[in-house]
């Protein structure tokens, strides 16, 4: 009986499974010495403002006061 049934797929491979890496207890340790990333220039500048505005600087001395600090890069 011969094209009575439908076509049996070959079945789904099964899951890869694997076990989760385990840190070593007597491995050597490994430092990052990357240094953080910059934030952007407009970001420094606006946190320097705030910085300013926080410590009393005067709205005209603040501009002089952010250009320097952003520059900085702090």
């Amino acid at each position: 009986m011969k094209g009575c049934c439908p076509s049996w797929k070959a079945p789904l491979p099964p899951p890869k499974i694997e076990a989760p890496k385990v840190p070593q207890l007597d491995a050597p340790i490994h430092y990052d010495y990357r240094p953080a990333p910059r934030s952007s220039f407009g970001d420094r500048v606006t946190r320097c403002l705030d910085e300013a505005a926080a410590a009393g600087v005067k709205p005209s001395h603040r501009a002089a006061y952010s250009r320097n600090c952003a520059n900085r890069g702090d």
